[in-house]
């Protein structure tokens, strides 16, 4: 199931188990208290009302990994971003790309492409959709690379950030630390720790999935890698909370 587009019209099937979703977190609609973003509209006054036109909904871009891409999750529309997008009242479009990083590439034994390209890479293309919205999200995939070259690690966390504020100096950045299925390693916390210093660095907003751990054993499908639907329904309660607290 293609995971990486622009989220679609869902069938009815899907809509239903989406909504029984939403029942679940308690949350119904979109929720204006997290919508933010510089392209939301209203109807005009005086007039009869009409639907909101979809081009006036913020457009989020989510960069990320396999997380981000919905792995593990039964449809794309029980993914962990398309929850949050949806409460939140964002148009979606989905950059994650399966097996990458900060500063991990993919190849085709990864993302199913002959190569995918580390989030430090993708930031101009991030740049240049314009979108209202950016969430940064992962870093789990940057594990072997912070046991051999921690500090291109952390330059390229830092990078990411900058170049993205920078070609988007008013737009919303939220950060979404990286997970992890098993306890978080002291490489994986310090990660962390870097991601949350980028992000205050170029003043975005910082969600941890560590503090406290997010994904619990049930959470974890087969592969001991990627979450099922529960895993991604905690990652999204996670994401909205926070970004109602700012």
């Amino acid at each position: 199931m293609p995971v990486d587009l622009p989220t679609r019209a869902a069938p009815r099937r899907g809509r239903l188990l989406f909504l029984a979703v939403l029942g679940l977190m308690g949350l119904s609609g979109a929720g204006g208290a997290v919508a933010g973003g510089h392209g939301a509209g209203g109807a005009s006054a005086g007039g009869p009302s009409a639907p909101p036109a979809q081009a006036a909904r913020p457009l989020a871009v989510f960069l990320g990994d396999s997380y981000t891409a919905g792995a593990g999750a039964t449809t794309a529309s029980l993914r962990w971003s398309t929850l949050v997008a949806r409460e939140a009242g964002w148009t979606e479009l989905n950059q994650g790309g399966v097996g990458t990083g900060y500063d991990t590439i993919a190849e085709s034994n990864g993302c199913g492409a002959g190569y995918c390209p580390a989030y430090v890479q993708r930031a101009m293309q991030v740049v240049k959709r314009a979108p209202d919205v950016v969430v940064v999200a992962g870093g789990q995939n940057d594990r072997p690379a912070l046991a051999t070259e921690p500090d291109a690690v952390r330059a390229a966390v830092n990078e990411t950030f900058r170049l993205i504020r920078q070609g988007l100096p008013d737009a919303r950045i939220i950060a979404v630390g990286p997970s992890t299925p098993t306890p978080a390693t002291p490489a994986v916390t310090e990660l962390d720790s870097w991601v949350h210093a980028a992000a205050d660095e170029v003043d975005a907003e910082y969600v941890s999935l560590l503090a406290p751990t997010v994904i619990a054993a049930p959470m974890v499908v087969p592969d001991r890698v990627h979450v099922n639907n529960t895993g991604h329904l905690a990652i999204a309660r996670r994401v909205l909370a926070d970004l109602r607290a700012h």
